[in-house]
């Protein structure tokens, strides 16, 4: 599930490779669906923060869950953490 897009250098096909095969990005997923449920409307970075992740994992990991079918894309609002307009994560069964 972890991927590298087309255009990324063999390094990133590789990273992704390696991050399924050692159970690193299902642990981050798991991480990631959980805080969802938990904490719904939250950012990616407010998602980092509370879960003690990377700032990038969420980023990289709640798409895998949307394309998955779990969570889902809602308003954007400004992010506690970085004072910029992020998406918002959703479970995906919650209402609009």
């Amino acid at each position: 599930m972890a991927r590298a897009r087309k255009t990324d250098p063999r390094t990133s096909h590789e990273a992704a490779r390696e991050a399924e095969a050692s159970g690193r990005a299902a642990t981050h997923r798991e991480i990631c669906f959980k805080e969802v449920i938990q904490n719904p409307g939250c950012t990616a970075a407010e998602i980092a923060a509370a879960t003690g992740l990377e700032r990038h994992v969420p980023s990289r990991r709640l798409p895998e869950l949307r394309d998955a079918g779990l969570v889902r894309n809602a308003e954007i609002r400004l992010c506690r953490v970085t004072g910029r307009n992020s998406m918002t994560w959703y479970f995906r069964e919650e209402a609009s």
